[in-house]
C-alpha cells in the first residue's frame, strides 16, 4: 500500500511539474513568430519525410522526425471491439459452483474512442475519452433458502444469464519526447484517469463500478516511411479510490412460512443500495498500433489493447437482518444481511479502427 501511495505522488508531481514548465514556456517564449498552427506541409527533408510547418520554424523540434510529430499533433475518432473477461475471485465458500471464480462477465461488447493530442516544444500530451456498450453473459450463482424455521440454510443455485454492460474511460497523459534516432522517439510519461462500469441492469447482479488510476509508462514511435508510424506503449500503475454500488432488496424484509423455509413468502420491505469501498490493486497496460498518413493531413490508424487490473476484497456491510416468521405470525428466527465483495480481476482486449486528423 505505501508503494502504491508513493507511484500515485510521484505521476502527480510529475504531472504538474510539466504543467508548470509548459506554462512557463509559453509566458517567457511564447510560439515562434513565424509558426502558424493553421498551416500544412509545405517542404520535404533531405530524408523525404514530409518537414511540418511546425517543425520547419521551430529549431527545438529539429530532432524529432516529423512524420511522429504529425500522429502527435492529431484530433481522431475510432470504433472499437472490447473483448470483456471480468471474474471475481472464489474464497471457497461455494464451490460447487466453480473452484476459482464466484461468477464472471464474458463477452464482445462495442464503442468508441475520441482522443486529441498535442506537442510543444518537446512535451506532448494526451486526452481521449471512451464508450463502451453492449451485452455480454453473466455465469454465477442465484441463491435461495432451505431447511427448517429454525434452522434455515442457503441453497447456491448456478445461473447462466445474458447481462448488459457499459462502460466509460476518461484518461490525461503528458509526456516528454525523447529522440534517440532520426527515426525513432521515446516518450515517459505520467497518466491520471477515470474508469467507470455499469454491470447487468436493474436486477440483483446489478453493480456500478468506478475508480481512478495513477499510471507510469513510456511509449515508442517508428516512423516506418513517411506516411507510415509504428508505435508501442507500456503502462504500469495502480487503481485507487475504487467503489462498487449494488442493489439488493431484501434488507429489513421478512419471510412468512409454513414449516419450512422453502415454503416462505418473502414480504419486502425496500431496496438498499450498498456502496463498497474497494481495496487499491495494480494495472496493466499494453499497446501496440500503426497509423497511415493517406491524404495530406487525414490519417488512418488501427491497434490493439490489452489491460489487465484487479479490485481488492471490501469490508463486510451489515444490513438490517430479514425476519421469519411461522404461519401464525410468531417471529422465530432472523437471518442476516452480511455482505462483502470480493477480490475480482478484469481482463480487457480492445481492437480499434480510426481516422485522425493532425494539424
Amino acid at each position: 500500500m505505501k508503494m502504491k501511495k508513493i507511484l500515485i505522488f510521484l505521476v502527480i508531481i510529475f504531472m504538474f511539474s510539466a504543467i508548470n514548465v509548459y506554462a512557463q514556456s509559453m509566458s517567457k517564449y511564447g510560439y515562434p513568430s513565424n509558426y502558424h498552427p493553421s498551416k500544412k506541409t509545405t517542404t520535404t527533408s533531405n530524408s523525404g519525410y514530409p518537414v511540418s510547418q511546425k517543425q520547419n520554424n521551430n529549431q527545438n523540434y529539429s530532432n524529432i522526425n516529423p512524420a511522429i510529430l504529425s500522429v502527435n499533433n492529431m484530433l481522431s475518432i475510432s470504433f472499437s471491439d472490447l473483448g470483456l473477461n471480468y471474474g471475481e475471485y472464489n474464497d471457497g465458500s461455494v464451490a460447487s459452483i466453480n473452484n476459482k471464480y464466484l461468477d464472471t462477465n464474458n463477452g464482445s461488447i462495442k464503442g468508441f474512442n475520441i482522443s486529441g493530442s498535442n506537442t510543444y516544444y518537446n512535451w506532448y500530451t494526451n486526452v481521449n475519452f471512451s464508450y463502451y456498450t453492449g451485452n455480454d453473459t453473466y455465469s454465477g450463482y442465484i441463491p435461495s433458502y432451505s431447511g427448517t424455521l429454525q434452522n434455515p440454510q442457503i441453497i447456491i443455485s448456478p445461473l447462466t444469464q445474458t447481462s448488459s454492460s457499459k462502460i466509460y474511460n476518461f484518461n490525461l497523459k503528458i509526456g516528454y519526447m525523447f529522440p534517440i534516432t532520426n527515426k525513432f522517439v521515446l516518450t515517459p510519461y505520467g497518466m491520471i484517469g477515470w474508469h467507470i462500469w455499469d454491470r447487468g441492469d436493474n436486477t440483483i447482479q446489478y453493480a456500478h463500478y468506478s475508480n481512478l488510476l495513477a499510471m507510469v509508462g513510456i511509449l515508442a514511435q517508428y516512423a516506418i516511411a513517411p506516411e507510415l508510424v509504428g508505435n508501442v506503449d507500456l503502462g504500469y500503475g495502480t487503481t485507487f479510490d475504487a467503489k462498487a454500488k449494488e442493489n439488493h432488496n431484501m434488507s429489513g424484509g421478512a419471510l412468512y412460512c409454513q414449516n419450512t423455509v422453502s415454503s416462505c413468502n418473502p414480504f419486502l420491505i425496500g431496496e438498499d443500495t450498498i456502496t463498497f469501498n474497494l481495496g487499491s490493486k495494480a494495472i496493466y497496460n499494453l499497446s501496440a498500433g500503426l497509423d497511415y498518413r493517406f491524404n495530406n493531413n487525414f490519417h488512418i490508424f488501427g491497434n490493439v489493447n490489452y489491460e489487465r487490473f484487479e479490485y481488492g476484497q471490501s469490508s463486510t456491510v451489515y444490513l438490517t437482518p430479514t425476519n421469519i416468521y411461522n404461519n401464525d405470525g410468531v417471529l422465530v428466527n432472523k437471518l442476516p444481511n452480511n455482505y462483502t465483495e470480493p477480490n475480482s480481476v478484469t481482463n480487457e482486449i480492445i481492437y480499434s479502427i480510426g481516422i485522425g486528423y493532425s494539424f
